[in-house]
C-alpha cells in the first residue's frame, strides 16, 4: 500500500499542472458472499480533464470497521470518466470504469487484492466551478470473490477556474461557448455561425443584422450599412455607374449618367438651349450650330415639293421660338454635272428655302443664303447613296 500511495502522490502532483478537480464524498457499500459487513466510506478524488469529454480520476477510500467491528478497509482506484455535456443544462451525466487495489487493516485474515469498478453518475453545477455529484457503483474484488454495490454523493471543486469557465460559459448567449467563440459579445438574438460570428449572407463584410442592403453582388465595395458605395451620391452605386463623379444634385438615369432630355449630347445641367429639336448639331453648351434640312428636289428642280414643306415649317417654328439666332441657308449638290452648273443649282435651291422661311414668318434680317455646289461632300459621290447624302440643305446658325 505504501508503494501505491507513493505512486498516487506522483500522479496527483502531475494533475496540478493543468485543469483538474478535487472532490469529497460519502458512500455506502453493500457486500454479497463475503465476511465483510456492509459499510460506509469516505471518498477523496482528484480528476484531470482529458480531450473528448474524458476525466482521469484517482480516488482514495477509507471504510469504517467492516469485520468484528474493528478492521478498516482502504482502497485506491484509477477511473476514467466520460461525461455527456447537456446544452443549456446544469446537469451533466457521466459513466466511468477503472481498476484499483484494496487492503484491510486489522487482525482479520482478508487478503489484499486488485479490484475493478464501473458505474454511472451525474453532476449538478452549483455555481461557477462548484458541483454536486452522485453516482451508483459496482465493484468486484477478484481475489476474495466479493461484489460491492454502493452509492456515493459529494461535492467537487474545479481548479484553474478561468479555463473551467471557458469550457461551459457562453457570455453572449449565442449558442457558442466562449472558448470556441471568435466573435464575443454578439448582440442578443443575432444569428451566428459555428464560430459565434454574426451571419453575413452576401459576404460583404457587414453582418446581416446590420446590413441594410442584402444580397450585394460578390466583390462590390460596401459602406458600414452594407450598401454598395455611391461615390458621387447620385443614387446609382459605383459598380453600376457608367458616369462616375456626376456633380451633386444632377439628375441621372439608371446608368448614373446625367439626363439629356433632348438627346443632343449635352446633359441638361450643362445645356443652355433645352429642347433642341432632333437633327441639330450643337456646341458644348447644347446650343445649335447647324441643322441639316433633309429636303430633296426633283431632278434639276429648285421647287420645294409639298411633301418636303413640313420640314421647312418645323425649322421656321424653331427660328421664331429662338429669335437670338441668325441663319445662313447653305445649298450643296453631288458631283454629277459641271462645277459651274452645280454651283448655280445649289444657289437657287438655297434661295428657295430662304424665301419659304420668310413666307412662314421668319424675319428676313435674320436670314441669308448661299450655294456651295459640290464642295464639302459628306459622303462618297461614287455611289447613289453617297450622292443622295451630298445633295443637301444645311442651316448654319449663329448667335
Amino acid at each position: 500500500m505504501k508503494k501505491i500511495a507513493l505512486g498516487l502522490s506522483l500522479i496527483t502532483a502531475s494533475l496540478f499542472a493543468s485543469e483538474y478537480q478535487i472532490g469529497l464524498g460519502l458512500g455506502q457499500h453493500n457486500v454479497s458472499n463475503s465476511p465483510i459487513e456492509d459499510y460506509k466510506f469516505l471518498n477523496l478524488r482528484v480528476g484531470k480533464t482529458l480531450p473528448k469529454n474524458h476525466i482521469l480520476r484517482i480516488e482514495i477510500e477509507q471504510g469504517e470497521k467492516v469485520i468484528n467491528n474493528q478492521d478498516h478497509i482502504t482502497r485506491i482506484l484509477l477511473n476514467v470518466e466520460h461525461y455527456f455535456p447537456q446544452k443549456d443544462s446544469k446537469i451533466t451525466p457521466y459513466a466511468f470504469v477503472g481498476l484499483g487495489a484494496q487492503s484491510l487493516q486489522g487482525d482479520a485474515q482478508y487478503p489484499n487484492n486488485m479490484v475493478a469498478d464501473l458505474g454511472v453518475g451525474a453532476k449538478y453545477n452549483i455555481k461557477n466551478t462548484w458541483d454536486l455529484f452522485a453516482e451508483a457503483r459496482g465493484l468486484r474484488d477478484f481475489g476474495n470473490n466479493d461484489n460491492h454495490y454502493g452509492f456515493i454523493a459529494g461535492v467537487l471543486f474545479g481548479f484553474d477556474a478561468e479555463k473551467a469557465e471557458k469550457k461551459v460559459i457562453d457570455s453572449d448567449k449565442d449558442g457558442v461557448a466562449d472558448k470556441n467563440d471568435k466573435c464575443l459579445n454578439t448582440p442578443a438574438g443575432v444569428k451566428v455561425d459555428i464560430n459565434g460570428c454574426a451571419i453575413d449572407s452576401d459576404n460583404d463584410g457587414v453582418a446581416d443584422y446590420q446590413d441594410k442592403c442584402a444580397n450585394t453582388p460578390a466583390g462590390v465595395k460596401v459602406d458600414a450599412n452594407g450598401c454598395a458605395i455611391d461615390s458621387d451620391n447620385d443614387g446609382v452605386a459605383d459598380y453600376q455607374d457608367k458616369c462616375a463623379n456626376t456633380p451633386a444634385g444632377v439628375k441621372v438615369d439608371a446608368n448614373g449618367c446625367a439626363i439629356d432630355s433632348d438627346n443632343d449630347g449635352v446633359a441638361d445641367y450643362q445645356d443652355k438651349c433645352a429642347n433642341t429639336p432632333s437633327g441639330f448639331k450643337v456646341d458644348t453648351t447644347g446650343c445649335p450650330l447647324s441643322y441639316r434640312l433633309h429636303i430633296t428636289f426633283a431632278n434639276n428642280s429648285v421647287v420645294i415639293s409639298a411633301s418636303e414643306m413640313p420640314k421647312v415649317e418645323k425649322f421656321a417654328e424653331f427660328l421664331k421660338a429662338n429669335p437670338a439666332y441668325k441663319v445662313e441657308i447653305q445649298g450643296y449638290t453631288d458631283s454629277k454635272g459641271s462645277e459651274k452648273y452645280n454651283l448655280s443649282l445649289s444657289q437657287k435651291r438655297a434661295k428657295a428655302v430662304y424665301v419659304a422661311l420668310i413666307n412662314l414668318g421668319v424675319d428676313a434680317n435674320r436670314l441669308s443664303y448661299k450655294g456651295y455646289g459640290e464642295s464639302n461632300p459628306i459622303a462618297s459621290n461614287d455611289t447613289a447613296e453617297g450622292r443622295a447624302q451630298n445633295r443637301r440643305i444645311v442651316a448654319k446658325l449663329s448667335h
